[in-house]
């Protein structure tokens, strides 16, 4: 079996995290994944300063959004898998996305501007996999819980959520018929006694596989006790 986690923020891209890339490819190969998805926050989320300015070409921007991807990748060799994907924000409420790389999402500018919904719609209409990341989450800074149905899955078991949380979104994934998804959501510090991810018969090809097969329900959702803090 080839675990992979889906939901991992680095702190070259992510505001939020001091996960360093040397430090997520040794924490994946030490608990066995097969592979790591890096997640980072989009434009519009918890991203660096530097790459929020409307002043900056968005390609120019785009190309240092997947800087965080690009180091995890190169340090990973071939030693573990390296993919692309990335959380878009509104509020506090996340959809994780996976199926575009850099050069689809420099060509699509629009994007930046979009409402949630509107966003959804024409991510899924474009041929990526849209995950609600832990719909239930409360924190000081989301004034209220946003569901969205039009997404494609659902994060049943984030790692960083309460078990009551978790359960929600199983309810609210059932209920609607949507893909239930696993991931840690991590970004380096309180790492928590159990990690997530997504298990898969075969390695992955890609993110184009990855999608084609979660969408077909060939994915095992994992909960994974931490073997290293």
């Amino acid at each position: 079996m080839y675990v992979y986690e889906t939901h991992c923020h680095t702190d070259i891209v992510s505001r939020c995290s001091r996960f360093r890339p040397e430090d997520v490819v040794d924490f994946y190969l030490k608990n066995g994944y097969a592979g790591v998805f890096i997640t980072d926050h989009f434009l519009n989320g918890n991203c660096v300063d530097s790459l929020r300015d409307p002043t900056v070409p968005i390609r120019e921007r785009i190309h240092g959004f997947c800087d965080g991807y690009r180091a995890v990748k190169r340090l990973a060799g071939e030693r573990l898998q390296v993919f692309f994907g990335f959380e878009y924000s509104y509020g506090g409420t996340d959809v994780l996305v996976y199926g575009w790389d850099e050069d689809k999402l420099a060509g699509l500018p629009e994007i930046t501007d979009m409402d949630m919904r509107s966003f959804i719609r024409f991510a899924n209409d474009n041929g990526a996999l849209t995950i609600q990341a832990h719909p239930f989450r409360e924190a000081s800074y989301i004034d209220h819980i946003r569901l969205y149905p039009e997404v494609k899955g659902i994060e049943t078991f984030n790692a960083m959520r309460d078990d009551r949380t978790n359960r929600l979104a199983d309810f609210y994934a059932s209920e609607y018929s949507k893909i239930k998804f696993s991931g840690t959501d991590n970004h380096g510090y309180n790492i928590p006694e159990y990690i997530g991810g997504m298990a898969f018969t075969e390695r992955l090809k890609d993110e184009k596989d990855f999608v084609g097969r979660v969408t077909e329900d060939e994915a095992i959702l994992c909960r994974i006790r931490t073997k290293t803090p």
